[in-house]
């Protein structure tokens, strides 16, 4: 391992630990003959930079995915709280059918979590509610920030009319085969993809080579001879050697364009210009990927 000394890759070790690190330099170690796995000893030219430069990537790649989804979370929340109240008002929650998705024995299991994080919150706005009104429970788009992105998920996104998730799916864009139709379950299937993906970011997982099939977005169907339809633009990642993050990666993309949120791709992008050693096709993206329609 050329690069480094013995004390400075032990002070490296100390710093993030060394399973930690395992797991970046493993590509760099000798092929174990007739196995699929490696060992030490390094291959020979291997240098610490390109080791540390896999680390870092991926700690900015990770703050970068974070933050796109922070952007999707925020919104789904606020739609769907709004949409909620004005179909069955600020406290239509508190009754079963006001979340109609939800059986009974799950809708009371809600609302037992819901008061149970309400009361625990010490969030300035749920502290002065608690203390300036007497309602059990704040209305729905206050209580909403108090819980996780799964909670939401699991209550009020699967609890809503199926006719308030289907109008989300339309508004991001994701369509059916049937013209002017949503495609809710693509949708319900992408917001597990992004809760994966946000408890990885969140515990600091390796994400930049990550191939986890529940991450792993189902793609829109493909009609060739349909030159409008918009889920041709997605053949690249459909491909076998697209493994990797680069299918969620495309998928957060495309989410936060139909927001309107376009910072995300320049700081995507100028992260991925800032590493050019960061080898492609480990991520799932083809060498032309920057130019593809689906992700201008």
């Amino acid at each position: 391992l050329t690069g480094i000394s013995v004390q400075d890759l032990a002070g490296r070790i100390d710093l993030v630990g060394y399973y930690r690190l395992k797991g970046y330099w493993y590509p760099f170690l000798t092929p174990v003959a007739g196995a699929r796995k490696r060992k030490l000893p390094f291959l020979s030219r291997t240098s610490w930079d390109s080791i540390w430069e896999r680390y870092v990537f991926d700690q900015e790649l990770r703050t970068i995915v974070f933050d796109g989804i922070v952007g999707i979370e925020v919104h789904l929340k606020s739609y769907m709280a709004s949409e909620l109240a004005k179909a069955t008002g600020p406290f239509g929650y508190t009754a079963p059918d006001g979340l109609p998705g939800l059986s009974p024995e799950e809708h009371r299991n809600a609302i037992a979590n819901i008061t149970s994080d309400y009361q625990r919150s010490s969030l300035p706005q749920l502290r002065h509610f608690r203390a300036t009104y007497s309602d059990p429970l704040p209305p729905i788009w206050m209580l909403v920030d108090c819980l996780s992105y799964g909670d939401f998920k699991k209550i009020f996104y699967k609890g809503a009319d199926p006719s308030i998730k289907r109008q989300l799916a339309l508004q991001l864009g994701i369509m059916s085969n049937k013209p002017g139709v949503s495609n809710e379950k693509l949708l319900r299937d992408w917001l597990e993809n992004i809760r994966i993906a946000r408890n990885k970011t969140a515990h600091h997982d390796r994400f930049w080579n990550c191939i986890d099939p529940k991450m792993t977005p189902i793609k829109p169907k493909l009609y060739p001879n349909d030159a409008t339809w918009w889920g041709n633009q997605w053949e690249p990642f459909r491909r076998p050697e697209s493994k990797g993050p680069a299918g969620f990666l495309t998928m957060e993309h495309y989410l936060l364009n139909q927001l309107g949120i376009t910072y995300w791709r320049n700081n995507f992008v100028g992260l991925m210009n800032r590493y050019p050693g960061i080898p492609l096709k480990h991520m799932g993206f083809p060498d032309n990927w920057q130019s593809l329609p689906i992700w201008q």
